[in-house]
């Protein structure tokens, strides 16, 4: 059994879906910190850079206009998993100083969004982010 780090867990509910994306407005913390903003979008990654590993983009809406709000990560499937993963690199955006890991859980219907922040945390070895992922669920 891994020792999985300190996290705070945000659930958000979906307000809107479109083909393109998904808006969620926020629900629950656990603990007293929200490290998120109270809407989010989920947006389909649509191939508009290199990347091909990822499927999905984390925008936090920070400003009044979608398109200038904050682009945190693009979601990466963990394989044969219903979780997704991502990581900021922006300091202050989610509370992080340094490179923090993101995972993204859907519930059975999808209709509520779970994302657990680690902040200042990041695994480099992928059997570590697995076991992360087997001690969350």
């Amino acid at each position: 059994m891994v020792n999985v780090p300190e996290y705070i867990s945000h659930v958000y509910k979906v307000e809107k879906q479109l083909k393109n994306y998904t808006v969620y407005s926020l629900v629950e913390v656990s603990g007293s910190k929200n490290l998120l903003t109270e809407l989010i979008r989920i947006e389909a990654f649509r191939e508009k850079s290199d990347t091909k590993v990822i499927n999905f983009y984390l925008r936090l809406r920070n400003t009044s206009n979608w398109k200038k709000c904050s682009l945190v990560t693009g979601l990466r499937q963990i394989k044969n998993n219903d979780v997704f993963y991502g990581d900021c690199n922006i300091p202050q955006l989610i509370g992080n100083r340094s490179k923090s890991l993101l995972m993204f859980s859907d519930s059975k219907w999808r209709l509520k969004l779970y994302i657990y922040v680690f902040s200042d945390f990041y695994p480099f070895q992928k059997g570590f982010l697995h076991s992360i992922v087997n001690n969350i669920k």
